[in-house]
């Protein structure tokens, strides 16, 4: 995990390390960089290094959560509740902001997007509660099926380039949607 302390000097070192480790990961795959390269390039101490994380997921994982805080920590209760305008303000921070995901995706880091989306929107859940018809177990299942579709989606557009617009990936997602509810239902081809 990863151990960043609110105060400016411990945030200044974790940005420091992830640019170390991007400039390594600039050069060579993520399963060969070693927290000593990271530690080099980053210009920090070893012990600083592992004051703010335990190993170079942990730094990956970090951006990722602080990424998808920002996406929707300034969310209140209504836009938590609308599901199109949080789709839309979700994929519109990505839009600007998805070097983190292709860079994840590039690495076959995948389970660390899902762990941070899961994080956060338990973060999400706590501060708003849960959402209606979404009590008990059922919730586990509505953050999993959330989690497993935007996700999906996020990860082939990083995938892609990040060349379809909010606009198109609304679209595709609405598409989609229908086709499945069609399908689910049983009155029309899935």
């Amino acid at each position: 995990m990863y151990h960043i302390s609110d105060d400016r000097r411990s945030r200044r070192s974790a940005e420091r390390i992830y640019d170390g480790l991007i400039a390594c990961l600039d050069l060579e795959s993520f399963d060969r960089v070693t927290v000593s390269e990271v530690q080099r390039r980053s210009r920090v101490a070893r012990t600083t290094f592992y004051r703010c994380f335990d190993n170079l997921s942990d730094v990956l994982a970090w951006r990722c959560d602080e990424g998808f805080r920002a996406a929707l920590g300034g969310l209140g209760p209504r836009e938590f509740r609308n599901e199109r305008r949080l789709l839309r303000t979700y994929f519109s921070y990505w839009m600007e902001n998805g070097e983190i995901l292709e860079l994840l995706v590039r690495n076959n880091r995948a389970d660390i997007v899902y762990a941070s989306h899961r994080r956060v929107g338990e973060e999400l859940r706590e501060r708003f509660g849960t959402l209606p018809r979404t009590e008990g177990d059922r919730g586990d299942f509505f953050m999993a099926v959330r989690t497993g579709f935007t996700l999906s989606i996020l990860l082939t557009w990083a995938s892609h380039g990040r060349r379809e617009s909010v606009n198109q990936l609304m679209g595709i997602i609405d598409e989609q949607a229908e086709t499945l509810a069609r399908g689910i239902r049983g009155d029309g081809a899935a």
